[in-house]
């Protein structure tokens, strides 16, 4: 047995240092405290019906947070919060398109809107301005202006004219037409 012991020492060794480690490891796992891992559910992940909170604001009777239903749609916040207002622009949402849970619903107003054509004296504020007034405008017609509303609606407000051109809401060649009559007023 001694001679064995001579020849195997170091494999002997090495097999109980392996042993210590792999206890060691074992013991940490199942005497680890720490909470368990938070897992998040993607809305697309949600089954139908489980509930979901969505804020709705702007021209609706009781602006609000409103719990509803995962594939619920926008026509449910309206209802949810009262219902649309008199001055309600209703024609600018899509009352189909299903709500995502945490969404912020804004209900726009009709602008009240002159439509006067902007002047060099007096340029229009692409922040403020209304369809009609966007659309007098030079090469600015129905569907540029709604891409303007829109992209100030989802995007924010316009920084500077020139964002006009790098959202692609406008092409250059109408921008350098209109650049001179229109600005963004200072928050």
């Amino acid at each position: 047995m001694r001679s064995w012991l001579q020849t195997h020492w170091a494999t002997l060794l090495l097999g109980l240092a392996a042993l210590f480690l792999v206890a060691g490891i074992a013991y940490r796992e199942l005497t680890d405290e720490s909470p368990p891992a938070i897992v998040f559910h993607v809305a697309s992940e949600l089954p139908d019906g489980a509930p979901i909170r969505v804020s709705v604001s702007g021209a609706v009777a009781r602006p609000g947070g409103y719990e509803l239903r995962h594939g619920d749609r926008l026509a449910e916040a309206l209802g949810a919060a009262g219902g649309p207002v008199a001055d309600a622009d209703l024609a600018r949402l899509d009352l189909a398109r299903p709500l995502r849970d945490g969404e912020d619903v804004l209900v726009p107003a009709v602008a009240a809107c002159d439509g006067l054509p902007a002047s060099p004296e007096a340029p229009l504020d692409i922040n403020a301005a209304c369809q009609a007034e966007l659309e007098a405008l030079p090469g600015i017609g129905e569907a540029y202006a709604r891409r303007i509303i829109d992209s100030r609606l989802l995007d924010g407000p316009f920084r500077s004219v020139e964002e006009l051109v790098s959202r692609r809401v406008i092409p250059q060649a109408t921008f350098d037409k209109l650049s001179r009559l229109i600005t963004v007023a200072a928050p």
